[in-house]
């Protein structure tokens, strides 16, 4: 069995694959140029103060976390439909978990859910992680508004959604990744994600504490600031640094800052890919009566193409149904198995998440990539409706 479409695929150039062969001949291959220059053109990009790049979109989380102080006293409530990595960093942080309900046909927290959320929940509640699922953008104005009514951080899971459009509702017009709502922004430049360096991650933010604390523990809490010193043994000591608590290394190497600031070149133009494959997929979709097309949002910016399929109707399996895609050499994945239903989290406070187990219920993600054409789309919806006809 071959799989000629894959449900993701990471897209490299020439310009890509060059870049990082000249990060090779250089001085350094980490800790160098090719960061530096990737943090400064985030932040030109995104319209973020401060960018912390770091080895994975999970050590961002973990960053974050750890900057805001999150706990066994300082919990946190999340989206459960999610990759694991959002609440597994808080667990490492020794922070208690609770889930937020989702909204059933785009799966991302609402400021409803939330505020319902927070009414039964019986941890300490200290920051709010919004998950913009598949790259469309949660209302981050309303969720703000919200959080600022119990007093906390509110941070973007914005894994899937790089630059993705939202609107305040008073004319305001933002993008995901300028934290204009929320107290910090992380990616994941995972090799499937918008932006594929292989593995890494960054942290965005317009907060500067946040941003020192993040610098600070990714390079093993490593002091080099005198002004902070505790203990120097003179006071010209170029050689010296303090480590005054625990940090880790999630430093991102020269060769993967290269390949990141290439692909942040072709962004935009990938966005305007990935909506454009979105668009012929709503039309071979549409009319079908087994399946819906994603809910239409011209802020997203794709990472996922999730379909919501009535099975039962369809009388077979999502496992059946996924068998013979493949068959048909159509991968397709599930975004997400919610994390309560998780053997780990079935200890967490989840309560009824009805929302969140009529979207797992129904979704199934096919094809998404910028590599992908217009006979390419037309073979997948065809197998896709081959599938779900018994065909």
């Amino acid at each position: 069995m071959t799989i000629r479409y894959p449900y993701a695929r990471p897209g490299l150039s020439e310009a890509d694959i060059q870049a990082v062969a000249n990060s090779l001949t250089g001085q350094f291959l980490t800790q160098g140029p090719q960061l530096e220059a990737f943090e400064s053109e985030l932040c030109t990009i995104f319209g973020a103060r401060h960018a912390v790049v770091c080895n994975s979109g999970t050590a961002a989380l973990h960053l974050v976390y750890m900057a805001l102080d999150l706990g066994p006293e300082r919990g946190l409530l999340t989206s459960p439909v999610t990759f694991l990595a959002t609440a597994n960093a808080a667990r490492m942080c020794q922070a208690p978990v609770a889930f937020s309900d989702v909204d059933a046909s785009t799966g991302n927290m609402t400021p409803e859910t939330l505020a319902d959320a927070l009414e039964r929940a019986s941890i300490p509640v200290a920051a709010v992680t919004a998950v913009h699922l598949g790259g469309r953008a949660c209302d981050m104005a309303g969720l703000r508004k919200a959080a600022n009514e119990h007093g906390l951080a509110l941070i973007e899971d914005a894994s899937h959604a790089p630059l993705a459009d939202y609107h305040d509702g008073e004319g305001g017009h933002f993008s995901i990744g300028s934290c204009a709502h929320s107290d910090a922004a992380i990616f994941s430049f995972h090799a499937i994600k918008h932006l594929a360096m292989g593995e890494g991650g960054a942290v965005l933010t317009n907060d500067d504490r946040i941003a020192a604390r993040c610098r600070l523990l990714l390079n093993h809490g490593m002091n080099r600031n005198a002004a902070e010193w505790r203990f120097a043994p003179e006071p010209d000591a170029p050689w010296y640094y303090e480590m005054s608590e625990l940090g880790w290394n999630y430093r991102a190497c020269e060769m993967q800052c290269a390949l990141g600031l290439s692909q942040l070149g072709a962004l935009k133009k990938s966005i305007e890919k990935r909506r454009g494959i979105a668009g012929i997929y709503d039309r071979l979709l549409a009319g079908f009566n087994l399946l819906s097309p994603p809910p239409p949002d011209p802020g997203q910016v794709w990472h996922l193409y999730p379909v919501s399929i009535d099975f039962e109707a369809a009388g077979r399996t999502r496992g059946e149904v996924m068998r013979a895609l493949a068959d048909d050499g159509v991968g397709t994945q599930v975004h997400y198995i919610p994390l309560h239903h998780q053997p780990y989290y079935r200890r967490a406070e989840a309560g009824p998440l009805p929302g969140a187990e009529q979207y797992y219920r129904h979704t199934l993600s096919i094809p998404m990539y910028p590599g992908l054409g217009e006979a390419d789309l037309e073979e997948i919806a065809g197998a896709l409706k081959r599938s779900l006809s018994g065909g």
